[in-house]
């Protein structure tokens, strides 16, 4: 999910502002939140680079393909997307706003509540360095935290940040970040990855990954239940309420990526991986629960509808999310 994709850049122009609406809605059920990638045109699609094809191709910017995406994430019981974003003006966040205005659509037709959020893709080349992060948080916070269309946790919008310690970041770099435009914390920020201490910064942890070494050794229960006890831990030694995500992947396989470094997969087998997956993070009684991913198609991670699986994992999804919400 970090690389750059071919036709994805695009010239910065300001992306369209969301009307005013209501206050925000508040989100304090169950969230279940897909990992989503707005970056896609008809170019893009390769089976020489991927691991499978959508069963329909489409452009991402296309406001039908929108439409589609949202429609069938939540009647598959997801709750919000977190869509990848690359900065202002960029390709990711247009169509990150064409996400919060198809989700009034669709609650104005059917009452389903759809409230996504933003990855902070913080290896994006116009997100380096403090005072870029800085203004383009700000930016998100003006344009889009209104939107009751936004996810928010206990009345606070939302933030997640891919890899925030990575390429020299340092938590020192992101707690002056937060001084300056979160001082009150009055938003939640969820950060990537297995270092507890960026809870010392961050509000909660996530795993991109789905803890995928617990299938690898078949001990994924085991895993979620680690993280949730060490995020009970810090609660407990500082009087905190941090937040334990747990990820879920259906399977994974960047192994075609050209010049990907690591690359590795994990079979999905036929639906048996997701379950597993399912089956212990909702045992970990997790705050949230988020998908790896609706649609990363370079890294396999996908459960959109595709050539070899049609259906299969957005009726699993169905199956498991009715569960989780009890």
């Amino acid at each position: 999910m970090n690389m750059q994709v071919p036709g994805h850049r695009i010239t910065p122009t300001p992306a369209p502002k969301p009307s005013p609406t209501a206050p925000p809605v508040l989100a304090n059920g169950r969230p279940v939140l897909a990992f989503f990638y707005p970056w896609y045109n008809m170019s893009t699609w390769n089976a020489n680079t991927m691991s499978d094809l959508p069963s329909t191709k489409y452009n991402s910017s296309d406001d039908a393909t929108i439409q589609r995406q949202v429609s069938s994430a939540a009647t598959s019981g997801i709750t919000g997307f977190i869509s990848s974003w690359w900065g202002a003006g960029d390709q990711t966040d247009k169509n990150f706003a064409k996400v919060l205005s198809y989700s009034a659509t669709l609650e104005k037709q059917t009452g389903a509540h759809f409230a996504s959020t933003i990855y902070f893709e913080s290896n994006a080349p116009a997100l380096q360095g403090t005072s870029k992060i800085v203004s383009a948080l700000q930016y998100m916070s003006a344009h889009y935290t209104n939107s009751p269309y936004y996810f928010h946790w206990q009345g606070k919008p939302v933030f997640f940040f891919w890899a925030p310690l990575a390429n020299g970041r340092t938590l020192d770099q992101w707690a002056s970040i937060r001084s300056q435009v979160d001082p009150n914390h009055q938003m939640i920020w969820s950060a990537e990855g297995v270092d507890t201490t960026m809870l010392n910064v961050f509000d909660g942890i996530h795993l991109f990954s789905g803890g995928y070494w617990g299938l690898q050794s078949n001990t994924m229960p085991a895993v979620d239940q680690g993280f949730r006890n060490k995020v009970d831990t810090y609660n407990k030694a500082n009087g905190t309420n941090k937040i334990w995500a747990a990820g879920i992947i259906p399977g994974y396989d960047d192994t075609r990526v050209p010049g990907r470094q690591g690359a590795y997969s994990i079979a999905r087998n036929n639906g048996a991986t997701y379950t597993t997956e399912w089956q212990a993070a909702m045992a970990s009684d997790p705050e949230w629960i988020t998908i790896t991913s609706f649609n990363e198609w370079f890294e396999g991670s996908m459960i959109e509808p595709s050539a070899t699986y049609g259906m299969l994992y957005l009726n699993l999804t169905q199956q498991f999310a009715k569960q989780w919400h009890g």
